[in-house]
């Protein structure tokens, strides 16, 4: 009997202690997905740049979207961020190697298993 009740209270311990490391890896994963500076100040004008955000300018896809894009890799978003905004003035955004890369993390931070896009 009593080795009953330590195997219960093993197990009760074991949960909790899962239970703390859980709430600890959301907040670190709250705590990464926070758009660094660069983004905030280069793209958060035209795009959403944060989870279930609505875009400022509505043609402009938020980061969301594109992080759950099917198929997308690293790579091919660095070379879609490196090369995206050679279109009309308005969109024209200069980014070193360095910031396509940053911003190219980030954005990866924001894909999720059970992602929906939502029509718009």
């Amino acid at each position: 009997m009593i080795e009953w009740r330590w195997i219960v209270a093993a197990g009760a311990l074991a949960a909790v202690a899962g239970c703390a490391t859980t709430a600890e890896r959301s907040a670190a994963t709250a705590e990464a997905a926070e758009p660094p500076v660069l983004v905030q100040a280069t793209c958060a004008g035209c795009h959403a740049v944060t989870a279930g955000a609505t875009s400022p300018i509505a043609p402009a896809p938020g980061f969301e979207d594109i992080a759950n894009a099917e198929g997308l890799t690293r790579e091919s978003l660095i070379v879609f961020l490196g090369d995206s905004h050679n279109y009309p003035d308005i969109m024209d955004v200069d980014l070193s190697p360095e910031d396509v890369e940053l911003i190219a993390d980030y954005m990866l931070t924001l894909r999720r298993d059970d992602y929906r896009r939502f029509p718009s």
